[in-house]
């Protein structure tokens, strides 16, 4: 079993400060340096740690890489408190190593982020509600029956298309990241372009690629439930030289320790930069979270005998 909270936490050293409890790992060998997914993961646990009201959770980061983080050394973080409301809290957090920045990110956070929880409110303010009437009661609803009673509605994106033909259990385990935990299900969609002909037709920023991610293989032990975001973080960076990281959380209803289907497409590329935009799934096939990231791409040649 693997106790994540002593290899992705952090110990709060003063009133704004926090270090990391162990050091964080690198993509791959060749790596410049740290995970992004890491650093993203743990600032989302410092923004979370340093709430003062019990509760929140983040429903946005926006961030970026200034420098390579060095898979040798603890990471300081310094929280600046932007604000502090009764249902939105604001942090910006500067990541160092020897005193340098090397990434910096704001996280927003709010009390009000389930859809289930958003639905039991309303409900039980409309089962209250027409007792009341029932028993002759007119008096005016209070101001916290108002904004419940309006009945939370959602959309969201489609679940793709490949996850529906193949559901993770059915594919095999991929362990090229198991280094961070991380394990992957493949759609052979993926890697055989003999079965996706029909995107020739399709513009490029159109074509959608998608994939299972999961935390662990079942091993993964936390009692803070914060670490869930966390593990959700740690899932879906997927640049290894990536220049920011943005995250928009628009439920809580997810377990990263599950596969997580994901879903993105390139929207532009130009000067070395690709930018990608995705869409996270629960295991309900509920779009729980979406991402955008811009990174630097080399193809050394290999574009100009590219079909696309």
């Amino acid at each position: 079993m693997i106790n994540i909270e002593e290899k992705l936490g952090v110990t709060k050293t003063g009133p704004h400060t926090y270090v990391s409890n162990s050091y964080l790992p690198k993509p791959a060998p060749a790596s410049r340096g740290v995970y992004g997914g890491a650093l993203a993961a743990q600032a989302l646990l410092v923004a979370i740690k340093s709430c003062h009201s019990e509760g929140m959770s983040p429903h946005s980061l926006h961030s970026y890489f200034v420098k390579p983080t060095s898979p040798d050394k603890l990471i300081h973080w310094e929280v600046t408190e932007i604000s502090n409301g009764k249902n939105f809290t604001n942090r910006n957090l500067k990541a160092l190593q020897d005193g340098v920045i090397t990434y910096i990110v704001n996280v927003s956070l709010t009390k009000k982020n389930s859809f289930k929880e958003a639905t039991i409110k309303y409900e039980a303010a409309l089962a209250k509600a027409s007792v009341g009437q029932d028993l002759g009661d007119n008096a005016e609803e209070d101001e916290e029956t108002e904004e419940v009673i309006q009945k939370p509605f959602r959309f969201q994106t489609d679940y793709p298309e490949w996850l529906k033909k193949h559901p993770a259990e059915e594919l095999g385990i991929d362990f090229k990241s198991s280094n961070r935990a991380i394990y992957h299900s493949i759609p052979p969609e993926m890697t055989d372009l003999q079965l996706t002909k029909d995107e020739t037709s399709r513009s490029i920023t159109d074509r959608r690629l998608a994939f299972y991610a999961k935390w662990g293989l079942n091993n993964i032990h936390y009692t803070d439930d914060a670490y869930k975001f966390a593990g959700h973080d740690r899932v879906v960076h997927y640049f290894s030289v990536s220049l920011d990281h943005i995250i928009y959380f628009h439920d809580d209803d997810f377990d990263p320790t599950e596969w997580i289907g994901f879903a993105f497409k390139a929207i532009r590329f130009s000067n070395n930069r690709a930018l990608l935009e995705g869409e996270l799934y629960n295991d309900k096939g509920i779009h729980v979270a979406s991402i955008v990231q811009e990174g630097l791409v080399y193809f050394n040649g290999l574009e100009r005998e590219a079909k696309i």
